[in-house]
């Protein structure tokens, strides 16, 4: 059960607008619980909720099917709920609704988004949006030489003395289409050399070339084309997918955007890249020259390398470089170029990184907002949290914290203050997801560094709209039409409370963890250019050949503070007072996990920053090569010299070889968390607990975010890295903070009591002693009392009117109550009389509510308690128990699946309409789902609790 902290426990109604401070507007008022936003100076305050603060959502526009008056009612419906922005994201349309559609950047369009950006500028909303229509970058405008290319390889073998009997042309050209230009043709001939022919190839593919002795391996290099379609294109935005590393075609793309929209900012916050999707790109049309430039020598000789041929060792330095080539274009003419655009017209630039065939850190360091994602069910162990038994794993893998600290590495390191998220993708099937399966995913987020959440989605639904109102795929349906929405302000005002901390101040991470990225790159296999996607975590960093995923794995496990860094990211950092300064902080150490090869510039640099008093660790040896082909031997001389300099100050010590370096040291070790331990660098050591664990700096102290995704409670002494004079315990899931109790001596701890699912926020205080109302932990003391029943329930309609009483001698299910009840969704009241036992005593009294079927709003004689939306299900009675008779309410809203499901099975709902599929992206057909467990479960039970202090302690 949720055991709470009771007596002389703050709560929200206590304390007032500080603990509200980070509720969205609209949520007090309806909770009856304080005032609104506002700031308090004390030590105990939460800080002043911004709209940055608040979650955000994603906001798909069907077919830019929009008016001024559903953009007023939904932005009012999102602001009172406590969302505190949109991102628009227009998309195909509903059927049906054609002539109701705005073609996409059309002067209606346009239109449409300054009502919008007007409406939440007076609602104090923020709006941001994508740079096109679903994904990725593309539309009718992008000609078909701006498209995503592809390299075409032919091959073919002329005997010596012997020409070409074909023309040089890729085979199965597409029809209708532009045939794809040839780039280079080159000839290998017996003993290895290899000649450029290209020039000798007329234009109708005659080859003018006899081959010498021995014979010709001829390579053809032609310039294809992806023609991959945008993805839920927008009515008007219907077309092909850019070319991301043409040094024309964004400027070319951009240029419509320009003329739709003009040179002012329309009111919009920052402009969204949504994930890098084009799987089959890894060319462009200027590829050798680009390739000469940027890695310093000619790859024509090697386009048989590339294309798969000669020996395995020359073939993966060549297509590494290849793969390299194809990175410092996409950062420096799509990114850098696409952030220096949004610049110059006021936007800030928000960019989800992952998906694209370069190192993540780069991309996500040249944006204002790095972006990550959560996509499916984690399976986190918590007692009672379910799991959709669709849900794929070998499709789509679990959201993984490791891949999401690659966005907010780059905001921590280049002191970026937000780092933002695509949050509960796909949690589960549509009208499935519930607020209790939602937290948890959030809370892992937070863990990460993440501090800015964007819900996935909220579909644009006229008010009109019929329930469940207009869909889209993979979406959470975060929508006014969805039954959770109901106790949404829960969830809102849990993200605002929390965000408001992860916002301020500052991170404080003291671990580099170095990512490297030529390791991965430095293979001969296919595919040419690999995308580093959120669902293929497991093969590029949990298997990556340095063994980089074990050990981040194991500093994330022991409650180390890290950031990622990459080779390009050290040029910004600094050695400082026997660490390392970045511009967004310092940090006590470096670790390189393994990396077999590393740029001759890295090394120095390291080498660099040691010398000026830095520690760097080696897990378990220095680097032994460099990657790419070029002046090779030239480079590897280079290195053989640096690292028989660094070897030559070596010597053994207990936890590894120490190599002295000017001020600093290289330490190479076996063990990386005993190496940490003589850096200076401060874990958390409430992470033996099995408690996740992220913190930041304020003025006077530490905030540490704790959460319990485990599956078993912590009760007890919970340690902190950093001394502290005094702590304060603040609850995001109602507000609540107090004193806390310290054990100060050779680590401080503070006392607390942590259910699977739970979370708080800790405020230490170096040297400052704070006073006010202490966080008591409560204990159970004693036998439960069973509040069994009889119960009486009403269903509650969606049109006010109340249904006829039923009485239920035993709690169970409204699927077991007949078919009415069984096709419910929506909200219905459970009332229960009962009397306290003569003689039962507690310092406090927990209501455990057991299986909640989703959420429950609790009253007992008629005062309003907490709202159960989370695990576990429990509330505090406080005073409004009383020794005689009491009646217990529980309004319990559960999912919108079985109405749904109701409606299809009597054929009400055309889902073609909408063009979405389930959650296995097979057909969508409710009829087919089994029927939800619905309502109050329990059992429900009062729980005595005794408190340190209490009457009855």
């Amino acid at each position: 059960m949720r055991r709470r902290e009771f007596v002389q426990r703050t709560s929200a109604a206590a304390v007032g607008a500080g603990a509200l401070a980070a509720m969205p507007a609209g949520a007090a008022a309806s909770r009856g619980r304080g005032r609104g936003p506002g700031r308090d100076t004390a030590p105990t305050a939460w800080p002043t909720a911004t709209t940055q603060a608040k979650p955000w959502t994603r906001w798909w526009w069907l077919g830019s099917a929009v008016d001024d008056a559903g953009i007023a009612a939904n932005l009012q419906a999102y602001r009172d709920a406590g969302i505190g922005g949109v991102e628009i994201q227009p998309i195909y349309g509903v059927k049906g609704n054609e002539a109701k559609n705005r073609a996409y950047l059309s002067p209606e369009w346009v239109a449409a988004l300054d009502s919008t950006t007007r409406t939440a500028s007076r609602l104090g909303m923020g709006v941001d949006m994508t740079t096109g229509s679903g994904w990725p970058f593309g539309g009718p405008w992008v000609a078909d030489e701006d498209g995503a290319a592809k390299v075409l390889i032919e091959r073919w073998t002329v005997a010596e003395g012997q020409r070409l009997s074909v023309p040089v042309r890729a085979s199965n050209p597409p029809k209708n289409k532009p045939v794809p230009p040839l780039d280079r043709l080159v000839a290998r001939a017996a003993d290895g050399s290899t000649v450029d022919l290209t020039e000798k190839v007329g234009a109708d593919g005659t080859l003018d070339a006899v081959a010498p002795a021995g014979g010709w391996e001829l390579t053809a290099v032609f310039v294809g084309r992806v023609r991959m379609a945008v993805k839920r294109a927008a009515p008007g935005s219907e077309g092909v997918v850019i070319d991301y590393v043409s040094e024309r075609a964004l400027p070319n793309y951009l240029r419509r955007f320009d003329e739709a929209l003009g040179g002012g900012s329309h009111g919009l916050r920052a402009m969204f890249h949504d994930s890098y999707e084009v799987g089959a790109a890894n060319w462009t049309d200027t590829m050798v020259a680009d390739f000469a430039q940027l890695r310093g020598y000619d790859v024509v000789p090697y386009l048989p390398e590339v294309a798969g041929q000669g020996d395995e060792e020359t073939r993966a330095r060549v297509r590494s470089d290849v793969r390299e080539t194809f990175a410092d274009l996409l950062l420096s003419r799509f990114t850098e170029r696409w952030s220096a655009w949004n610049e110059q017209h006021g936007w800030r630039t928000r960019n989800q990184a992952h998906g694209s065939p370069a190192n993540l850190l780069d991309l996500y360091a040249r944006v204002d907002i790095p972006e990550t994602e959560s996509f499916g069910p984690s399976a986190f162990p918590i007692p009672g949290l379910r799991e959709d038994p669709n849900y794929s794993t070998e499709d789509f893998g679990r959201p993984d914290p490791l891949v999401m600290r690659f966005a907010s590495s780059a905001a921590h390191v280049e002191g970026k203050p937000l780092a933002s998220s695509e949050s509960c993708t796909w949690l589960a099937e549509h009208f499935h997801v519930s607020l209790s399966q939602m937290k948890p995913e959030l809370d892992q987020l937070f863990a990460a560094g993440i501090n800015h959440v964007f819900f996935h989605g909220t579909t644009y639904s006229p008010p009109e709209e019929a329930f469940p109102g207009l869909n889209f795929y993979a979406s959470t349906e975060v929508t006014p039409q969805n039954t959770l929405w109901r106790d949404l302000p829960e969830l809102t005002a849990y993200v605002t409370r929390s965000q408001s901390i992860l916002q301020d101040g500052t991170h404080d991470n003291d671990v580099l963890l170095y990512f490297p990225q030529h390791d991965l790159w430095h293979t001969a296999a296919d595919p040419l250019v690999p995308q580093f996607t959120v669902h293929g975590a497991e093969q590029w960093l949990h298997q990556h050949p340095t063994g980089f995923g074990a050990v981040a794995t194991t500093i994330q496990d022991r409650g180390w503070q890290f950031d990622y860094v990459s080779d390009r990211m050290l040029d910004g950092i600094e050695a400082a007072r026997g660490g390392l300064r970045a511009t967004g902080g310092t940090y006590a150490t470096l670790v390189v996990p393994g990396a077999k090869l590393m740029p001759l510039e890295t090394l120095e640099r390291l080498v660099a920053l040691a010398k000026a008093g830095a520690t760097v660790i080696f897990h378990r040896a220095l680097p032994e090569d460099v990657p790419g082909l070029a002046d090779l031997e030239g480079r590897r001389a280079k290195l053989a010299a640096l690292l028989g300099e660094i070897r030559r100050a070596g010597r053994r010590t207990a936890v590894g070889t120490e190599h002295r370096l000017g001020w600093g040291r290289f330490l190479v070790a076996d063990d990386v968390d005993r190496a940490l331990a003589t850096t200076g660098a401060r874990r958390e050591p409430a992470a033996d607990l099995g408690l996740r664990v992220l913190r930041r700096s304020h003025d006077e102290g530490k905030h540490l975010f704790v959460a319990n995704l485990g599956k078993e409670a912590v009760d007890g002494w919970v340690p902190v890295a950093d001394a502290a004079a005094s702590a304060v315990v603040l609850d995001p899931h109602d507000g609540a903070r107090g004193i806390a109790s310290l054990r100060r001596g050779r680590t401080t701890a503070v006392r607390l009591r942590l259910e699977p699912g739970e979370s708080v926020f800790l405020r230490t205080f170096a040297r400052r002693r704070v006073h006010g109302r202490r966080w008591a932990v409560a204990q159970d003391a004693g036998r439960a009392i069973a509040l069994d029943g009889p119960w009486e329930l009403r269903f509650l309609g969606r049109d006010g009117r109340v249904s006829a009483p039923r009485r239920l001698d035993a709690l169970r299910s409204w699927t077991e109550l007949g078919p009415d009840a069984e096709g419910f969704s929506g909200t219905a009241r459970y009332t229960l009389r009962f009397a306290l036992p003569r003689g039962a005593r507690a310092d406090e009294w927990a209501l455990d509510l057991g299986d909640v079927r989703e959420s429950a709003r609790v009253r007992l004689n008629g005062r309003e308690l907490e709202t159960a939306w989370s695990l576990p299900f429990a509330v505090p009675a406080g005073d409004a128990l009383r020794k005689g008779p009491n009646v217990l309410e529980i309004e319990v809203t559960n999912l919108a699946a079985n109405e749904v499901r109701a409606m299809s099975q009597r054929g009400e709902v055309d889902w073609t309409r909408y063009y979405i599929v389930n959650i296995t992206y097979e057909t969508f057909d409710p009829k087919v789902w089994p029927p939800e467990a619905s309502g109050l479960l329990g059992p429900v039970r009062l729980v005595p609790q005794r408190v340190p202090g209490g009457p009855f302690a």
